[in-house]
């Protein structure tokens, strides 16, 4: 695995200083990388996918920007993840935003076979959990990323990601009723 994330950090350095040269292709290809990612990661956080379709756009634009400012960035998708993590954030302060539950049904468990209730539910139980705490649940339970890669893309060691995802897991425990505990 280590290899595989030095490989793809390399290609993407590579891409970055072919974006600085001017190759719009390099861009294309580093967009085409990471787009799936970061678009998952939008909707999922926020519910609503014309709102994360516009944050999305804007993590790449201000990607771009950087890296035709010079900047070097290591690891562009732990970038992009941060980047989308804090617009979403100021999304959702800034516009007070409220998710609606039905958006909901392509993120949580069971998906459209799912009770309403249960979506209800959750997501309910979710609001409450402190902002650290749910972020490293959702990276692990629906991105799929270990507590090694969270702990890389929150810039918190792995013992912290392990406390937040334990805490998170027993706060959702207490506040579900008794047939929604499957986290």
């Amino acid at each position: 695995m280590l290899s595989n994330v030095s490989q793809t950090e390399t290609q993407d350095l590579v891409l970055q200083r072919r974006i600085r040269e001017g190759d719009n292709a390099a861009f294309a290809d580093l967009y085409a990388r990471h787009k799936q990612g970061v678009y998952l990661f939008c909707t999922r956080f926020l519910g609503d996918r014309p709102l994360a379709e516009d944050i999305f756009q804007e993590v790449f634009v201000n990607l771009l920007e950087k890296i035709r400012e010079g900047q070097q960035i290591d690891n562009i998708r732990a970038y992009l993840l941060r980047s989308a993590r804090n617009r979403c954030y100021n999304c959702i302060r800034d516009r007070k935003y409220a998710k609606d539950v039905d958006d909901l049904r392509d993120i949580l468990p069971g998906g459209e076979e799912a009770d309403p209730d249960d979506h209800a539910e959750l997501h309910a139980a979710l609001r409450q959990l402190p902002d650290d705490n749910r972020d490293a649940l959702l990276l692990c339970e629906y991105e799929g990323y270990s507590y090694d890669e969270i702990a890389g893309l929150t810039s918190v060691p792995v013992s912290t990601v392990r406390k937040r995802i334990f805490r998170a897991r027993r706060k959702l425990r207490e506040l579900l009723s008794p047939g929604m505990t499957r986290v």
